[in-house]
């Protein structure tokens, strides 16, 4: 029997069949018809609280989802989030990037330690900087006051705008790295002779920079810029372990969930799962164009 199948293996058609078909049937029952059977609830009223009274209400749930204050203001403070992690993202990658690609003592060990961040679990990584935050017995209090620089221990996670701010810096902290890899990545395929070039041209370090090194990230930046967008924008478990359902750090993601599993309304949240993957399939349409785009000559 093995030895049939062996042989039946041996055609490349067969091979490719083999490893194919497990894959379809795969996606197929865990992701093709559950986002069918979710495309279906978002036109029903559906509350799986009460299962005797589920009914087709049209884009009843479309409309409910744009004029729900609570999704408003949620839309309003994941742009605030995107802009602020993309910008520290980006700019904290770079000089980061720069300094790690110059030749120093012990830069294997820094550019390990560099790395750590991004290897910890976004749960582990909220529970991390929950308590750090923490107003009673935080890190971040005990260092400022034996500091001086506070004279009483404060609740940093209860001014809403302050933990949006500090729930964006947790993301920042966690996601940099891999940007910086991307950006490092490029760094050390820039041929040397170029800055060389460039110094017996008579051009500075702040020449070579604007005039070798940003050129060379350009086309990695775009995408660096896309993925920090997209990770920003569906960044869900370092907020929820840092915050729970907290209005104040409230995103999209973090509102689909309670609509959807706490409330159990799961008309209104496939309505809204599907409104933010429309968002998503925009981001990400300019992340592949970015990959497949050739190089110009």
């Amino acid at each position: 029997m093995l030895k049939k199948f062996s042989n039946w293996l041996d055609n490349q058609q067969h091979l490719a069949l083999a490893i194919i078909v497990p894959v379809f049937v795969l996606l197929l029952t865990f992701a093709y018809i559950p986002a069918i059977q979710s495309f279906r609830f978002s036109f029903l009223r559906y509350n799986i609280k009460m299962p005797a009274r589920i009914r087709f209400n049209g884009l009843d749930n479309y409309l409910a989802v744009l004029r729900d204050p609570m999704f408003q203001r949620s839309i309003l403070r994941v742009l605030y989030f995107m802009l602020l992690a993309t910008v520290m993202v980006i700019v904290i990658s770079l000089a980061i990037a720069l300094v790690l690609n110059r030749k120093f003592p012990g830069r294997g060990i820094v550019r390990t330690l560099v790395i750590i961040p991004w290897a910890i679990p976004p749960v582990v990584n909220g529970h991390l900087w929950k308590w750090i935050f923490n107003g009673e017995y935080g890190a971040l209090n005990g260092l400022l006051f034996q500091l001086g620089i506070i004279d009483s221990y404060q609740f940093w996670l209860n001014n809403p705008f302050t933990a949006l701010n500090l729930a964006a810096f947790t993301f920042i902290w966690r996601y940099t790295p891999f940007i910086i890899v991307l950006f490092l990545g490029v760094l050390q395929s820039i041929p040397g002779e170029l800055y060389e070039a460039a110094r017996v041209d008579g051009a500075g370090a702040v020449g070579q920079f604007f005039f070798i090194t940003i050129p060379s990230l350009q086309r990695i930046g775009a995408i660096a810029v896309i993925l920090t967008l997209i990770s920003s924008f569906t960044v869900f478990d370092d907020i929820y372990a840092l915050m729970g359902f907290d209005e104040s750090t409230k995103t999209p993601m973090i509102y689909n969930y309670e609509v959807t599993f706490e409330m159990g309304r799961f008309g209104k949240g496939s309505a809204m799962a599907y409104m933010i993957g429309i968002f998503l399939f925009i981001l990400t349409f300019f992340y592949i164009r970015m990959n497949l785009r050739k190089e110009r000559p």
